[in-house]
This record gives C-alpha cells, structure tokens and sequence, in this order.
C-alpha cells in the first residue's frame, strides 16, 4: 500500500467503509467513550478533556469547540469540512483502497472483510468505523451522541435566542419551522 502504513488505523476504515461521515461519528463514539467529550443533553456536546491524540480526534474537538456546546449536526457540518476529515479519502486513493467516487476498490473490500472477522463485539469504536452507528449498542452512549437535541425553539416555549449556539441557527429555524407546521395541522394554532 503506497502511502499508509500496512495496518490503517480506525479513522481510515471509517472513511473505507462509510466516508466521511462515518469518521465522525466514529470520532464522537471514541471521544464520548473516553470521556473527553460529553452529552449535557441528548445530542448537545461539551469537550471536558481537549487532549488531542490524533488528527481526527483534534478536527472534532474543535468542531465541537472549546466553550460551550454543540448539537450533534453542527459538529458533524463542521468537522466535514475540515481538511483533517476530508485528507483521509486522498490518502486512501493513494494507497489503491478508494476508488474515485469513493467505493472501496477490491483491495479495499478485502481489507475490510478482514477486519470485520477480526473485530469483537466489546469494540464500539471499531464496529461503528466498520458498520455505521448501529453498532453502539449502550443505549446511553447511543442517545448521548446521536440523537438530536430534545428542545425545539418555538415562539412562547421558554427558549431564548441567547440559548442558541450561532452554529445552530439552520437546525433550530427547521425544528421551529416543522413544530409549527405540526401543531397548525392538529387545529392547535388558531
């Protein structure tokens, strides 16, 4: 394999096997798993310990940010634009595992029917990099980092724009939008 090491590491089977929104998600299950990311409420992420062990790692924390927190789709909308997301797939190609629209070549597939017989259940890490986030199966660690956050804004229901990350504004305006539509169907506007 030109260009990578013989054994890639989780990050780059993510990218073989899901692209790069299977990175992230990958990076949130280690990050969530190790504690150094946490869930203040379903889908909202905080960073408690910025330690950055890999390239990665270091793209979402950051997209997840160093005060504050972040809804889950705001850290995945920031992260993939991040070159450190984005290189992964340029390296793959090098090596002759990705295709050009991003499938696996034959040697990629057979990379990754190996590593699927070597993997074990105790793994989250490793299964969601392999097999998307159906994998995590702790139900609090699946809620934690994928689920979207609980509270929709709506006019009148408690919430302030100064509760608002920036970041969040399109997911918020949609929640709102689609909250209202839903109640104006049901006859509760009037």
């Amino acid at each position: 394999m030109v260009g990578m090491t013989p054994q890639p590491d989780v990050y780059d089977v993510a990218f073989l096997a899901g692209g790069p929104h299977r990175v992230v998600d990958t990076a949130l299950v280690a990050l969530a798993s190790t504690g150094r990311v946490r869930a203040v409420a379903p889908g909202e992420l905080q960073v408690v310990d910025p330690r950055r062990r890999h390239p990665v790692e270091a793209a979402v924390l950051d997209a997840v940010g160093g005060r504050g927190r972040r809804s889950v789709d705001t850290v995945h909308w920031r992260a993939l634009a991040d070159r450190r997301v984005t290189g992964i797939g340029r390296r793959l190609h090098d090596a002759g595992l990705l295709g050009r629209v991003l499938g696996p070549t034959a040697a990629g597939r057979r990379l990754l029917r190996e590593l699927r017989c070597a993997v074990g259940a105790g793994d989250p890490v490793r299964r969601v990099a392999l097999d998307g986030r159906e994998q995590v199966t702790d139900p609090a660690l699946h809620a934690a980092v994928f689920e979207p956050p609980r509270h929709p804004v709506l006019p009148g229901a408690g919430t302030t724009p100064w509760d608002l990350s920036f970041a969040d504004g399109w997911q918020a305006a949609h929640r709102t939008r689609d909250a209202i539509v839903a109640r104006a169907q049901s006859g509760g506007l009037g």
